[in-house]
C-alpha cells in the first residue's frame, strides 16, 4: 500500500470538498407524506381513467416520429431538472464525482484494514513484532480517512436532500409524463423506450438513495422514502420488477 499517494489523494479531496463550506441549517422536506400520498394517489387515479396515454401526449408524441419527439423531451426533462438543481445549490455532476470519491475511500478504507489485521496476525506468530512501523501508518492512514468519509457523507446528505426537494416539486409533471411513456412504449412494444425511461429514474434516485444513509429519517422526511418508492415503481413498469 502507498501510503504517500494515498495521503496526497486524502489532501487533494479535502482541498476539493472545502469548496463546499459549511451548512448548518436544516432542510425541512417539500411536502408532507401525507400531502404526496394523497396527490400521487389522485394522479394515478387520473391517468388510470384517462386508459390510454392523454388526448394531448397522443397528439404531441404518439405519431409517426414518437420515438424522437419523446426521445427529445426526456432530455430536455433532465436538463430542466439539472438546472433547477443547480439553481439549488448541488451540481449534479459535483455530486456524482462525491459518490465516486465516497466509494474509493471506503474501498481504501476495507483494504487497510483488512491489511491491518494481517499484520496483526502475523505479528501474534512472533516474539518480537515486526510489523509495528507498519501497524502504526495503516492506524494514521485509516484515521484520516474515516474522517474525509464522514465529511463527503455529510455533503451528500444534504445534497441529496436538496435533490429531492427539487424531485418533490416536479415529480407530478414527472410522473404523468414516464406513465405516458410507458404506455406507449408497452404498446408499441419499444424496449429501447421503455430502457431510456428506466435510465432516467435510476439516475434520479441514485441521487436521492443517499439520503437514506442513517436509516433512521424523523417523521417528517419519511418523504423521501416515498418519492424513491414512486420512482423505482416507475422504473418496474418499464422493465419489470426483477431488473428493477
Amino acid at each position: 500500500m502507498d501510503f504517500e499517494n494515498i495521503q496526497k489523494i486524502i489532501k487533494d479531496m479535502e482541498a476539493e470538498i472545502s469548496a463546499f463550506g459549511e451548512h448548518e441549517e436544516e432542510l425541512e422536506p417539500y411536502q408532507s407524506v401525507a400531502e404526496f400520498n394523497a396527490n400521487i394517489d389522485a394522479l394515478k387515479d387520473k391517468i388510470q381513467k384517462d386508459g390510454d396515454e392523454t388526448v394531448f401526449f397522443k397528439n404531441v408524441f404518439n405519431t409517426q416520429d414518437y420515438y424522437e419527439n419523446i426521445s427529445s423531451y426526456l432530455s430536455q426533462i433532465q436538463v430542466s431538472i439539472e438546472q433547477k438543481i443547480k439553481k439549488s445549490g448541488v451540481s449534479p455532476q459535483a455530486n456524482y464525482n462525491l459518490q465516486q470519491s465516497l466509494k474509493l475511500v471506503t474501498e481504501t478504507i476495507d483494504l487497510l484494514v483488512i491489511e491491518y489485521g494481517n499484520l496483526v496476525k502475523n505479528d501474534k506468530k512472533n516474539f518480537f513484532s515486526q510489523n509495528g512501523t507498519r501497524r502504526n501508518k495503516i492506524r494514521l492512514t485509516l484515521s484520516n480517512l474515516v474522517e474525509l468519509k464522514k465529511k463527503i457523507e455529510n455533503i451528500i446528505y444534504r445534497d441529496s436532500k436538496i435533490v429531492s426537494n427539487v424531485l418533490l416539486k416536479e415529480f407530478k409533471t414527472l410522473y404523468t409524463f414516464f406513465a405516458n411513456c410507458i404506455k406507449v412504449a408497452k404498446s408499441r412494444q419499444d424496449e429501447l423506450l421503455l430502457v431510456e425511461v428506466a435510465g432516467i429514474s435510476d439516475r434520479l434516485m441514485s441521487m436521492i438513495y443517499p439520503v437514506f444513509r442513517n436509516k433512521s429519517l424523523s417523521v417528517s422526511e419519511l418523504i423521501y422514502y416515498y418519492l424513491f418508492f414512486e420512482l423505482r415503481e416507475l422504473k418496474a413498469s418499464a422493465i419489470g420488477n426483477r431488473l428493477a
